[in-house]
């Protein structure tokens, strides 16, 4: 390559402890209970959404109940990231080695989707991103269709899992999916392509339906599962204060009890009630920045691969349905949650991920880098470090509950 590699060296390692101080500053200086809130049912009381994430709470000891879910507060993000590296590795050397790969290696981890995004939005939707980065990667290797077929469902099963954890994963994830069968295994008849998707997509789906339909309401009685402990929650204290050392709590079980379960109790009918109390404003500006965030994510693809977005919706003609089927689940998301950010950056992530493995397997991405190229690298790396986007879930959607214990 032109440059040094030792510049490039620099400039993981420089990310490395990107990575490393936004850890630190998460676990000083970030709340964790929101986080916590997505294991705190099971199936005790019958089947209920989310009840698996319970369930792998149950399997220790109550006693290390809250050190559970601080391991899977960290867990989560962690493997999300290190599919993540799987992508980035695979764009720097699957296709041969080029600068403009490795560019493209070292933004994977710091676009919206990325590493800051992980660590500061700890959802278990992140384990279904993680699940399609691996499923993507697989999907460069393999070449055969009993192979690819075989990738189709082992990743169609762990999608179908991680839905009964959190039900946004079967409906986020198809479109991603749909992108890397088509795109990724472009070379395959379309019967096989077709067979793929389903066995990718349908296993999640079924599982998200079952959960509606037969889903218990009413799980009032999980609270008495919940420890009265009191818990950090500085969300209403200023960053002065916070940074000053200041504390505020609240009651762990009461907090849970009337923020989480009472909402788990709404049917979905009713949640996308909510919307009736939500401005228009903040609705178009929330959309807006989302918009944004998958723009700029294509943008930076598209302008260090050297490879048009274009020629990757190209290879969409002839399996357009498929791509709207994906884009129409995922309007019950957007639906009854207020975290529209978060489902942007989430198909930016879908459609990202598809595209950066595509676009580093064309010749393209193999061209020497130019110097103004190595430039804008620089100042787009730098932007988004200083900028980490993927760090917001909404704008002016709600206002978190103040804290009933402060000190």
């Amino acid at each position: 390559m032109g440059v040094s590699r030792f510049i490039y060296i620099v400039v993981g390692l420089a990310l490395a402890a990107y990575t490393a101080l936004w850890v630190a500053a998460a676990a000083i200086y970030a709340p964790t209970m929101q986080w916590f809130s997505y294991y705190v049912v099971d199936y005790r009381m019958g089947f209920v959404r989310r009840g698996l994430g319970g369930e792998i709470v149950d399997l220790f000891p109550s006693s290390q109940y809250f050190t559970v879910l601080l391991t899977l507060r960290w867990f989560v993000p962690a493997l999300f990231i290190l599919s993540l590296i799987a992508v980035a590795w695979t764009v720097a050397a699957r296709f041969g080695r080029a600068e403009r790969r490795l560019m493209l290696a070292l933004l994977i981890p710091v676009l919206p989707f990325g590493v800051v995004h992980a660590i500061a939005l700890p959802t278990p939707n992140l384990l279904g991103g993680a699940a399609l980065a691996l499923f993507a990667v697989a999907l460069t290797f393999v070449n055969t269709d009993r192979s690819i077929m075989f990738s189709s469902a082992i990743y169609g099963f762990t999608i179908a899992l991680l839905s009964l954890i959190h039900e946004a994963v079967g409906l986020l994830l198809p479109l991603g999916a749909i992108l890397a069968v088509i795109v990724l295994a472009r070379h395959r008849s379309i019967k096989v392509q077709r067979f793929s998707a389903i066995l990718a997509v349908v296993p999640g789906l079924a599982v998200v339906i079952t959960v509606m339909l037969v889903g218990r309401r009413d799980v009032t009685a999980q609270c008495e599962r919940l420890p009265h402990v009191a818990v950090e929650w500085p969300v209403n204290l200023p960053m002065n204060q916070i940074l000053a050392g200041q504390h505020a709590y609240t009651d762990y079980h009461d907090w849970v009890c009337s923020q989480i379960i009472a909402l788990l109790n709404v049917p979905a009918a009713e949640v996308v009630k909510v919307w009736a109390h939500v401005s228009a404003a903040a609705m178009f500006m929330t959309t807006l920045f989302g918009v944004a965030v998958l723009a700029a994510t294509l943008f930076i693809i598209n302008k260090f691969s050297g490879v048009p977005f274009r020629r990757f919706c190209g290879l969409l003609r002839g399996r357009l349905w498929w791509v709207i089927f994906g884009i129409a689940l995922l309007l019950p998301v957007f639906a009854t949650g207020a975290d529209w950010v978060r489902w942007w950056v989430a198909i930016s992530f879908d459609v990202g991920a598809v595209y950066v493995l595509y676009a580093a397997s064309q010749p393209e991405s193999a061209q020497p880098a130019t110097r103004r190229t190595r430039v804008f690298f620089a100042a787009v790396l730098i932007v988004l470090l200083l900028i980490p986007s993927g760090t917001v879930s909404h704008i002016g959607f709600v206002k978190n509950p103040p804290p009933v214990v402060a000190g």
